[in-house]
């Protein structure tokens, strides 16, 4: 027994499985960071769980979007194969001696990726059986369409390899007539400087035919043809590199056309696979220094991004760059003074009483009209999809008169994705276009996957120096994933992609259609930006009667008045939701025309549901409402539950109870939210004589590991689940009560 387990760990494939784990921790974290991913929960409550196992190409999922992830994850099994054997081929000078040294040591390093390998295929069908509902054949056909995209992978690099590499024997006969004339191995390139290490002891290998065969000495071979071997073979292996690397920079060229727009999965693979080739590399040229050549990369390429000449900063589309709008307290206290204030409160009196007018009753000339205030909760695509679908509901209860009845709607995040498009839905059909905003192809549209495109960007564009330019009207931006997705977006939903929030200001005017406002978190200092056609200084900071204005703080800007320089006018719409729902890793954080610069992100961080919003604009002009309406009526549809039971607490580790300060601030954010805006709404039911209504609708699942992940990216199930929830008791308890609002 002893000497069964000495032969196995000095066979080849232990060998290179403790080399991993010795000498290449960096390499080895890619392979444990996807095993996680795949096989744990890591991932699920963003979706990258099942991105991985419901690969979408060309707009279906099957055998070839199978094959386009089996093939980048052949790459990226074919490049740990590569990097590991330019590393460590000088470790095992046996295999200079074999026919084929690198398909021997692909085929002896394959322990990792097996592993790898079968636990993906037991995913796969457990995900495609229990969130796809797939049967034997069409799971048996997909699985076939990897293996096979796999295959192709390494067919490629077995021609390639098979053409440019050579043993020790080749290189002998290619060099008979020096040795036979007695010229010095000197005239053959290697590196004499390489210093001799300790080679690893392999005394078994397995061989292409899946036999078990004794390593043969070398000795008799002069060590610098080991060398001029291994050479070759790295010289060989880095030229596929860089032929690679040019392929992946084509692709930027590429990035609009749906036959690129790999799966998010291959994508993966072949981001993992640039960056073992570029860590691989760092740490063949460093040597003992490659992991301290890793950390001051990284340190530098960070730094680099800064500077807006590379074009790693992301814009918003529409605004002018070139000068700056000037960001300090002074300008705040100028455009939200009191005269700016009372200028913009004035302004908005036409528009109110022009809802007024459109939604009195001239049979009931003195009967007041409810006025609806709409809030839609952040939540990626799984917020977009249940966001459109109570709407669509809402609409049809109120017999296609929602958005008339509608003043303001607001929200972040995923919820917007859908009212943007829904309102523009809506204008069409005012506009004499043959709408019918029920249409269930609408909730289709706004769910469809965008985070192939964003993938496809980060790895051929914003991980490399995104040279990419695209031009609007006058101006020239840099490409990078946030301009890809507003364009799939359009492309999804037939939403205009040049259309900027000017277009709308005299259809809001008019009331013809409801106010959208967008809110953004400033990451410079927690403000918010709120973004309207329409002068909104009065969001901007209290101004109440009873306001203490040389205490209370401004924190809020009015987008157009403060860029108003910067051609805010000219925003694109599509850039304004975008810069609204900055869902974090898959969109850049914009950067704005100011001094100094402003950051921005996702609104949710302040306000993932609207009601702030709401509620500011219901302060101020609390008086008219309450004088010419019945009352008001705020709908919010949120991705979340409300009122949920608090968690058990539970024995923690010390690594926990060191994390946990932060970790809670973040898991209770929506919680905290809730607890301050209930407050709110309690006081201003209070200013509005109790003639405030709210009807909270909630995206539930009958079973916690079911429900939709927070994702860009919609499996059948998620789809399904969300569809359900609208026949959910909570919900239909909801539906009545806006019923009953509505026949008032």
């Amino acid at each position: 027994m002893l000497i069964f387990f000495k032969d196995l760990y000095y066979s080849f494939p232990v060998q290179l499985l403790l080399l991993s784990f010795k000498r290449h921790q960096f390499l080895l974290f890619f392979w444990i960071f996807l095993f996680a991913i795949v096989v744990g929960k890591f991932g699920a409550g963003i979706g990258t769980h099942s991105v991985l196992l419901d690969p979408e190409y060309l707009g279906n999922v099957g055998y070839l979007s199978f094959a386009v992830v089996g093939i980048g994850f052949g790459a990226m099994f074919i490049t740990w194969n590569v990097v590991m054997y330019i590393l460590n081929s000088h470790r095992f000078p046996f295999m200079a001696s074999l026919q084929y040294p690198l398909g021997m040591f692909i085929l002896n390093n394959a322990i990792i990726p097996l592993v790898f390998f079968i636990s993906y295929f037991a995913t796969v069908i457990h995900f495609r059986v229990k969130y796809e509902y797939q049967g034997f054949w069409q799971i048996f056909f997909e699985l076939l369409g990897f293996f096979a995209g796999f295959v192709l992978m390494l067919l490629l690099t077995a021609v390639y390899f098979n053409f440019t590499n050579k043993n020790t024997g080749s290189i002998i006969e290619e060099n008979k007539e020096r040795l036979w004339k007695k010229k010095s191995m000197r005239k053959v390139r290697f590196n004499e400087t390489l210093e001799p290490e300790q080679f690893n002891r392999v005394d078994f290998y397995i061989t292409n035919k899946f036999n078990i065969r004794h390593t043969r000495t070398v000795e008799h071979y002069d060590p610098k043809l080991h060398q001029l071997v291994f050479r070759r073979h790295h010289w060989n292996a880095f030229i596929a590199f860089v032929f690679s690397m040019v392929i992946l920079v084509c692709m930027g060229f590429f990035l609009e056309n749906p036959f690129f727009q790999f799966p998010i999965a291959a994508t993966g693979f072949l981001f993992v696979s640039l960056l073992m080739s570029m860590f691989g590399m760092f740490l063949y040229w460093t040597g003992g220094w490659g992991s301290m050549a890793i950390i001051i990369f990284l340190l530098f390429a960070n730094y680099l991004t800064k500077f807006d000449v590379f074009g790693f900063q992301s814009r918003a589309y529409g605004l002018n760059y070139s000068t700056k709008a000037t960001y300090n307290l002074e300008t705040f206290r100028e455009i939200s003074s009191d005269s700016a204030i009372a200028n913009d409160k004035a302004y908005f009196l036409p528009i109110l009483e022009n809802w007024l007018h459109k939604n009195t009753d001239p049979r009931h000339p003195f009967k007041k009209p409810k006025m609806y205030f709409v809030n839609v909760s952040g939540g990626g695509l799984r917020a977009a999809m249940y966001s459109m679908v109570m709407l669509q509901q809402c609409d049809s209860m109120a017999k296609g008169n929602l958005f008339d009845k509608t003043f303001l709607i607001s929200g972040a995040s995923g919820g917007m994705f859908a009212t943007t498009y829904l309102r523009e839905l809506f204008l069409q059909k005012k506009n004499g276009f043959p709408i019918n905003l029920s249409n269930q192809q609408y909730t289709e549209n706004v769910s469809k996957d965008v985070l192939n495109p964003i993938a496809l960007s980060i790895l051929s564009n914003d991980v490399l120096i995104p040279f990419h330019r695209f031009s609007l009207a006058d101006k020239q931006y840099s490409v990078d994933r946030g301009y890809v997705f507003e364009k799939f977006y359009c492309s999804n939903t037939g939403f205009p992609f040049e259309k900027t929030i000017a277009d709308y200001r005299s259809d809001e005017y008019s009331a013809k259609i409801p106010l959208l406002i967008y809110h953004t978190t400033i990451m410079n200092d927690s403000r918010r930006y709120y973004i309207s056609p329409q002068p909104v200084s009065f969001l901007m900071r209290p101004h109440g009667k009873k306001a203490l204005d040389n205490k209370m703080e401004i924190d809020a800007i009015d987008f157009c008045q403060f860029f108003k320089r910067q051609a805010s006018d000219s925003l694109l719409v599509t850039s304004a939701m975008r810069m609204n729902s900055t869902f974090p890793f898959f969109f850049p954080n914009s950067v704005l025309p100011s001094e100094p610069s402003t950051f921005v992100m996702d609104g949710g961080a302040l306000d993932n549901f609207g009601i702030e919003t709401t509620l500011r604009f219901l302060n101020t002009f609390s008086d008219w409402i309450d004088k010419n309406t019945s009352g008001v009526v705020i709908l919010q549809i949120r991705d979340s539950q409300k009122f949920e039971e608090p968690e058990a607490s539970e024995q923690k580790t010390v690594f926990a109870r060191i994390t946990d300060p932060l970790g809670t601030v973040y898991t209770n954010m929506e919680n905290m939210q809730d607890f301050l805006t209930d407050y709110r709404l309690d006081e201003m039911s209070e200013e509005l004589r109790g003639k405030l209504q709210f009807v909270l609708f909630e995206y539930t699942s009958e079973k916690k590991d079911e429900k939709a992940a927070m994702s860009l990216h919609l499996t059948t199930l998620d789809k399904s689940d969300i569809l359900k929830s609208v026949k959910r008791p909570n919900n239909v308890q909801s539906f009545n009560k806006l019923k009953a609002l509505l026949e008032e």
